[in-house]
C-alpha cells in the first residue's frame, strides 16, 4: 500500500507499507553491565546512570529569532497579498525543517543506545507530565521524549532486547543509589545533594538514572522467575 502526503509547505512524501517474513531474535539477557538506566531531562534530553548527557540542540530555540521576524513581517502585511503567502511559505518551511532535525536526532540517538545495549530502563512518566513541571525549563514535547522512547521500544524489540518502563511514582530521584536511604524531598533546584546516613555525594539526575537501573533489573529477572514458575 503507498501513501501519498503533502506536508503544508508544499512537498510531498511517500509513504510504503509492504509485508515481509521476520525471524524471531534471540532473547537478550540483560545484565548489570549491559543494561542502561535512562532518566528524562529538560536540561539535556536524557541523563544515563553513567553520567552521559544527550544535550540536541535546541532547534525551535535557535530559530525563534527567524519565526519573530517572519511573524512581525507577517503582522505587517496585508493577509492574502504575492508577499504575504511568501512569508507564509518561509514560517511553514522553518518548522518543517526544525521536525526534520528533531526526528534525525532521535532516530540516531535511539539506534545508538539500542545497538549498544542490552536492555533500557526508563520511568514508565506520562510524557505529559513530564513536559509541565513548572520548575524545569524547556519543553518535553519539544525536545521529541514520547517519540524517542517509541523509537527504543521497537528498535530494542527487533533485536529481542527489552525495554524496561519503572513505575513512574518511584522515588527515584530521593533515594541514595549507594545505600537506599529515601529522603524527604530533593529540590528540582538542586543539582546534587549529600546522603545524610552514608555521605555519598550524588549528582540528582544521574542519581535517579541509577535507582531507575536497579529497579528496573530487579523488576525484569521477578517477572523472569515468575514465568519460569508458572
Amino acid at each position: 500500500r503507498v501513501t501519498v502526503e503533502k506536508t503544508r509547505s508544499g512537498k510531498f512524501y511517500c509513504y510504503i507499507l509492504y509485508e515481509y517474513e521476520v525471524k524471531t531474535p534471540e532473547p537478550a539477557i540483560p545484565t548489570q553491565e549491559t543494561a542502561l538506566g535512562l532518566k528524562y531531562s529538560m536540561g539535556h534530553f536524557y541523563v544515563a546512570d553513567s553520567g552521559e548527557m544527550a544535550d540536541p540542540p535546541r532547534w525551535l530555540k535557535q530559530s525563534q529569532e527567524k519565526l519573530a521576524k517572519i511573524q512581525k513581517r507577517l503582522n505587517r502585511m496585508e493577509p492574502g497579498s504575492k508577499n504575504y503567502q511568501e512569508a507564509v511559505q518561509k514560517y511553514r518551511e522553518l518548522h518543517e525543517h526544525i521536525a526534520n532535525q528533531r526526528r534525525d536526532f532521535i532516530h540516531k540517538e535511539s539506534s545508538r543506545i539500542a545497538n549498544g545495549w542490552d536492555a533500557v530502563c526508563m520511568r514508565a512518566a506520562s510524557i505529559q507530565d513530564v513536559s509541565t513541571k513548572k520548575v524545569l525549563p524547556g519543553n518535553a514535547l519539544d525536545a521529541g521524549f514520547g517519540m524517542f522512547r517509541e523509537c527504543l521500544r521497537y528498535k530494542l524489540a527487533r533485536q529481542g532486547k527489552p525495554l524496561i518502563l519503572v513505575g513512574r511514582y518511584g522515588p527515584t530521584t530521593r533515594s541514595c543509589s549507594a545505600c537506599g536511604a529515601v529522603q524527604d524531598s530533593v529540590s528540582y533546584k538542586r543539582r546534587t545533594w549529600v546522603c545524610p546516613r552514608c555521605g555519598a555525594v550524588h549528582d540528582r539526575e544521574v542519581n535517579a538514572a541509577k535507582n531507575i537501573k536497579a529497579q528496573g533489573l530487579a523488576q525484569y529477572f521477578h517477572s523472569q522467575e515468575l514465568r519460569e514458575s508458572a
